[in-house]
């Protein structure tokens, strides 16, 4: 073992374990072909969304509900997940997880594609925002994230490290627009982000200066 397997396997021992349900929703998304979020960046969401706790959460792509639970167990217990999600399948599949959770009632699913949901979602109304879906669309999510944040609200970005593409500057759509989404991030000087080195990277962003 080198230094750095070394050193991601003492890491491990800090990540919160799986519960019952989020293992489940685990292994059916891998079943599914659904990549779900990376255990270690499921574990920090859930550290972020408790840091309050968050009461309004926005989810965009849903997948099978893995990192739903994640979220849902370090909001506050009356908060709502608001969870948009495009496959109907997935949604359904989703829906009957989080309610055998128990979470039924804590959670708003709206199917449809996100550029289309999110425009009718509230200006200021939300904690946090956390992206995880169709990558050559993150800067639009962006757009609609710095509006819907409440002032010191969180964005959290999923994938930030495009499977090592990021940093090759390649010309793909998906790395193109990932570096686009992150760039413009960075360079925005409300923001304060940084990207924790999670599964495939996972991107925190507040406003500066408005916690």
């Amino acid at each position: 073992m080198n230094s750095t397997e070394a050193t991601l396997t003492y890491t491990d021992q800090f990540v919160e374990p799986e519960d019952d349900a989020q293992r489940a929703a685990r292994h059916h998304s891998e079943e599914q072909g659904v990549e779900p979020v990376d255990h270690a960046a499921a574990s920090w969401l859930r550290w972020f969304a408790g840091l309050r706790p968050a009461t309004d959460v926005v989810e965009i792509g849903g997948g099978l509900g893995y990192s739903a639970l994640w979220l849902l167990a370090g909001m506050h217990p009356r908060g709502m997940l608001t969870t948009i999600e495009v496959a109907p399948e997935r949604q359904a599949h989703a829906q009957r997880q989080l309610a055998q959770a128990g979470h039924g009632q804590r959670v708003r699913s709206i199917l449809g594609a996100a550029l289309t949901v999110l425009p009718r979602l509230a200006d200021d109304a939300y904690d946090l925002v956390f992206v995880d879906a169709v990558r050559t669309e993150y800067p639009n999510y962006l757009t609609h994230a710095q509006r819907l944040l409440r002032p010191g609200g969180l964005l959290l970005v999923n994938g930030a490290l495009g499977a090592g593409t990021a940093a090759d500057a390649r010309s793909d759509d998906e790395t193109a627009a990932l570096r686009t989404c992150l760039g413009t991030i960075r360079d925005d000087p409300t923001l304060r982000a940084q990207i924790l080195p999670a599964g495939d990277g996972l991107l925190v962003a507040t406003a500066a200066g408005r916690e």
